[in-house]
């Protein structure tokens, strides 16, 4: 015995890296529905046995010990460590009861940002992973559990989400939940309450379904139940763990499990049946706040606001849908309600006031308390992000606080420390980056995210104000981001910065004079308990100033290395009061914004500087950054090259061909806001290059095209409009662009058109990335499909320049075959010595470099490249020549 057990020690901890194994083949395996549409993931099996006995040896969370080393498969497909305790989403004495549904906690190793929470049972693994840049899932993919995905939320495709109605608002808005005044998420205490969440029989049979347990006991059913209300209170408290330092325990919900639904107690009145069901059950003193899970039409109520230990209406929640499994019913509808029980409002301003004071969110918003997905054109995105507003945070936490059901930890963990900066007055129409100073004394990682918090006041800032938008004198201008791992955000995106970009639906840059608010609330990842921190900064935006832009270089613009340059931009009163920017820095990239160094520190902002070019700067896509001294705001150039010539330009077209596309029907009409949820069809474009222009030839199927939109989607998340709701013609066939002419109703429209919206907006930008063609129908009863579309995308032709180039290097260098995979021949003929090949990509970064030998007279040299497909620059130099020519990866 004695020895095997020491074969044990040794051997499982080289078993532990066969936790997890890839699966490339799934031939013959079944997916569960949920996965129907998930468009990026990543397969696993997994070693049960293996996992079980690792996590027999975690100690328990906020016991002192360390944590057992676990791997995690991510969405990338790497496999992540994370050191885990046990904590579990019973009451003591309820998981002494359910020994096999374990759930743990874990902090990660090889990233430290993230923060794991998940269960294990008879329905497998399911997890969430709350870190930098968002979340990411691992649940079991093919029916009998033998294959796990992990994946993004944002993986999920937009068809497969239902239209969810969250009624909440028009209930009667608890009067202990009252406008916060201090944010309590810092104050080292961790709040644990008692969940009574039922479960509907209609709930019941869809789980046992899919456990194929439909022959079981009543008892191995409730326990099969019970496991899926597990799962999803696991990912409920990954997330109020995290922003509120506020956990849920299970009390013994056997009793409120129903099976039969001739019997149990919920027909359509949820609200009060399931209050009265806890109250004469369960017991107003057994209990904290109460749930019901049901299997009907997608729908949510929580029956008041921060009602929570209140015992008339504690237990008056439901949330249901014909799905309810997964992270969408999880974090998109469980989070939503409960988070209403806990004292949140909503945060979206798609629709109208609801008088709370905290809609800072545009259009449908994508936090917890938004309506993310849902609201056709209003939709910021398609999934929720996992994490409250700051707004919420401090509702809930006010609220909390005058709550006495709670069991109180004092944590020994220390909250972050917070600086978001001073304030400042900024020019009109011109970007700016914010950057805190957070500090934590217990060194804990941290996430970090910066909010607007403008809320929307006026009804000129709901509905169809509730896109960004330059002109706006007050309410929200930028979108919520996920935490991320620095406490740093450019307005707007950086992505969008370069392409000159400077208002979409979801962020744009004031025009106007206005005062903009800004958070920055810091989230730590400590072992000893989560805590969080905000500060806050003013960011003044002054109409007697601005834009403040770089005039020259230009766009395209060809300089030279080791040569001076006269940088210009336009002052526009930056120089004087308000603002008083007196000195400027002047960086510069030529690694297409990746990266800047400084030209010239501390200059007078007088509009013009001569710098010099470093030597050996070759660019294709060169950048020149302005930025004010003792400010948050700066300028970017367009887009320039150094030591290469513009030659014009390149065009490619890219084609969507796979199966039709259902447009979604809709329940508005032809000239209100769109009602239906957008449909994507996406393109992935792989080469690389600065747009000049691009074409949308979409084939849309519909018998009335006064009823649709339809738009472009580019790879920075800028849209436009190709066709708003126009004529009574049956489909779209026609080339948008514009350089189109005036569209013509016919059926189908065809032609070339000019878009309802201005493609020029992608001009400057890289092609790099997912386009996407959206859809929305707005009237019921007709309904219509994209059968496919094609993109063709022109891109700057930036080459080389040749020094000393002639026309003997074209005669006497061939290069063939062109296109090729990569392996190509260079056939030569007098080209001296000391011959030279670099390719280049168009970015103008050099990918390949190598010496070859040349005969006097002829020589042929074979080069194979590892590539990937696109178009490159390939430079041959010598004693002899120097020439450039395009190589073109297939």
């Amino acid at each position: 015995m004695k020895k095997y057990l020491l074969m044990s020690a040794v051997i499982l901890p080289m078993l532990s890296f066969a936790q997890w194994s890839k699966v490339t083949n799934t031939t013959g395996k079944k997916v569960k529905e949920e996965f129907s549409n998930l468009k990026e993931k990543q397969l696993f099996s997994l070693n049960k046995d293996l996992m079980k006995s690792k996590l027999q040896n975690a100690p328990q969370r906020f016991s002192g010990e360390k944590g057992v080393e676990v791997l995690m498969p991510n969405d990338k497909g790497e496999l992540q460590k994370f050191q885990v305790w046990e904590y579990s989403n019973f009451t003591p004495e309820v998981q002494a009861k359910y020994s096999s549904i374990k759930s743990y906690v874990g902090i990660g190793i090889t990233d430290p940002t993230a923060y794991l929470r998940f269960t294990v049972s008879d329905l497998g693994l399911s997890s969430t992973i709350l870190k930098s840049g968002g979340s990411s899932f691992i649940e079991p993919y093919s029916v009998g559990n033998d294959i796990y995905a992990s994946y993004e939320s944002s993986s999920r495709l937009l068809e497969e989400k239902d239209a969810f109605v969250c009624s909440t608002m028009d209930a009667i808005i608890h009067p202990d939940s009252q406008e916060p005044t201090s944010n309590k998420s810092n104050n080292k205490v961790y709040k644990t309450f008692r969940l009574a969440m039922s479960a509907q029989a209609e709930y019941s049979q869809y789980h046992i379904q899919r456990a194929g347990a439909t022959g079981a006991t009543d008892d191995e059913k409730k326990a099969i139940v019970l496991a899926a209300i597990v799962n999803t209170v696991t990912r409920v408290n990954a997330l109020y763990e995290k922003d509120l330092a506020v956990h849920f325990n299970l009390i013994d919900i056997l009793p409120i499990i129903y099976l039969d639904a001739a019997t149990d107690p919920y027909t359509s009145s949820f609200n009060s049946q399931v209050q009265s069901t806890l109250t004469s059950v369960i017991g107003a003193a057994n209990y904290d706040i109460g749930h019901l899970l049901a299997y009907a039409s997608p729908n949510g109520n929580a029956g008041c606001i921060g009602c929570i230990c209140t015992n008339s209406s504690k237990g008056s929640a439901f949330t249901s849908h014909y799905i309810p499994v997964s992270d969408i019913f999880d974090i998109d509808y469980v989070a939503h309600e409960m988070g209403h029980q806990v004292g949140a409002n909503h945060t979206h301003t798609y629709s109208g006031s609801e008088g709370t004071g905290v809609q800072v969110e545009l259009g449908s918003g994508n936090t917890i308390m938004g309506y993310t997905g849902i609201t056709g054109s209003y939709d910021t995105q398609f999934n929720s992000n996992d994490f409250f507003t700051y707004r919420n945070i401090l509702q809930i936490q006010n609220n909390l606080a005058n709550k006495a059901c709670a069991v109180n930890t004092t944590l020994t963990n220390t909250p972050p420390v917070v600086d978001a900066g001073p304030n400042v007055t900024i020019p009109i129409s011109t970007p700016f980056v914010l950057k805190g100073t957070v500090t934590d004394a217990d060194g804990d990682a941290m996430t970090y995210v910066w909010e607007q918090n403008n809320p929307a006041t006026t009804s000129a800032q709901f509905t169809s104000g509730s896109y960004a938008s330059p002109t706006k004198t007050g309410g929200p201008n930028f979108k919520m981001f996920p935490p991320k791992s620095e406490p740093v955000r450019y307005f707007p995106e950086f992505g969008k910065v370069l392409a000159g970009v400077n208002a979409t639906r979801w962020e744009a840059l004031s025009s106007v004079g206005r005062t903009l608010n800004f958070t920055l609330t810091a989230r730590d990842n400590g072992v000893g308990g989560n805590q969080t921190n905000t500060d806050e900064v003013v960011v003044t935006v002054s109409a007697t100033a601005g834009p403040f832009v770089v005039t020259a270089p230009t766009f395209g613009e060809s300089l030279t290395s080791n040569n001076t340059y006269n940088v210009k931009w336009n002052v526009a009163n930056t120089n004087v009061a308000p603002v008083n920017t007196s000195l400027v820095n002047i960086k510069f990239s030529t690694d297409g914004g990746k990266t800047f160094t400084t030209l010239v520190a501390n200059t007078a902002n007088d509009g013009e500087e001569s710098v010099t070019i470093p030597s050996g700067s070759q660019a294709a896509n060169a950048y020149i950054m302005i930025e004010a001294v003792d400010n948050v705001y700066f300028a970017m150039s367009p887009s320039f090259v150094i030591d290469y010539s513009v030659a014009g330009e390149v065009c490619n077209t890219y084609s969507y061909t796979g199966p039709a596309v259902d447009i979604n029907d809709g329940t508005g009409s032809t000239s209100g806001p769109i009602s239906s949820p957008q449909v994507l069809v996406p393109i992935n474009v792989e080469e690389s290059g600065t747009i000049t222009k691009i074409k949308v030839t979409p084939v849309v199927e519909h018998p009335r095209t006064s009823q649709i939109v339809v738009g472009i989607e580019g790879p920075l998340g800028q849209t436009a409009w190709l066709w708003n709701r126009k004529c009574t013609s049956s489909g779209i066939n026609a080339t948008f662009s514009d350089e189109g002419s005036n569209y013509v109703c016919a059926s189908p429209i065809t032609g070339n058109v000019k878009p309802d919206e201005s493609l020029a907006i992608f001009k400057g930008n890289d092609s790099k990335g997912v386009w996407n063609l959206f859809a929305s129908d707005n009237v019921r009863n007709l309904t219509g499909k994209i059968n496919s579309w094609t993109l063709e995308v022109c891109t700057r032709d930036a080459q080389v320049l040749a020094v000393n180039e002639s026309a003997f290097n074209a005669n006497n260098i061939k290069v063939y075959p062109n296109p090729s995979n990569g392996n190509f021949f260079i056939k030569s003929k007098d080209l001296g010595t000391n011959a030279k090949v670099a390719i280049y990509d168009m970015n103008g970064r050099v990918v390949h470099t190598s010496g070859f030998n040349v005969a006097t007279g002829e020589s042929t040299n074979e080069f194979n490249v590892n590539l990937t497909k696109g178009v490159y620059l390939l430079k041959v130099t010598s004693s002899k020549a120097n020439y450039t020519q395009k190589l073109i990866v297939k």
